[in-house]
């Protein structure tokens, strides 16, 4: 068991790794954040980033997204 903990301790953290895996239904319409379509509530493909849920068109919005979410966030 000691084992298992050092070397997940040595794995590289993805900070954006949780949100991305983290699948929550999109509550209300709203725009994906990359390409800026229109995105209808009840979709799957989402990300949860600093407690708001964001919703994308497709999974390579979705990805792209996860992987800098505060390159496509308004300041």
């Amino acid at each position: 068991m000691v084992t298992t903990q050092i070397s997940k301790a040595n794995k590289p953290v993805n900070p954006y790794a949780k949100q991305a895996i983290h699948a929550d239904t999109l509550k209300k319409d709203g725009i994906d954040p990359i390409c800026k379509m229109k995105v209808k509530a009840g979709t799957t493909k989402t990300v949860v980033f600093d407690k708001v849920t964001y919703g994308f068109c497709s999974e390579s919005c979705k990805k792209t997204f996860s992987q800098s979410p505060t390159k496509y966030l308004k300041k």
